[in-house]
């Protein structure tokens, strides 16, 4: 079964007030009646700050079909 996650929403922080290391290049796809696909070095918190996953690709769902919610499974492929 999925973990259920209350609410994703993105949270932006202005760069100035991160605290991190530059390691690698970090990449952001919109794709076409598709995922969000985000590759290189990052992570994603929960609304408590807590790691949710760490990985060096990950694909979020856009059109809200996913059973992985917020994490791409690839249902908006039956629709589109």
């Amino acid at each position: 079964m999925a973990k259920k996650y209350p609410c994703f929403y993105p949270i932006f922080v202005p760069m100035e007030e991160l605290q991190y290391d530059k390691k690698e290049h970090t990449e952001v796809t919109l794709r076409p009646h598709g995922p969000l696909v985000i590759k290189g070095d990052f992570e994603v918190l929960d609304e408590d700050g807590k790691t949710l996953e760490k990985k060096e690709q990950m694909s979020f769902c856009r059109c809200r079909l996913s059973q992985k919610w917020p994490f791409c499974d690839g249902s908006h492929k039956a629709v589109h």
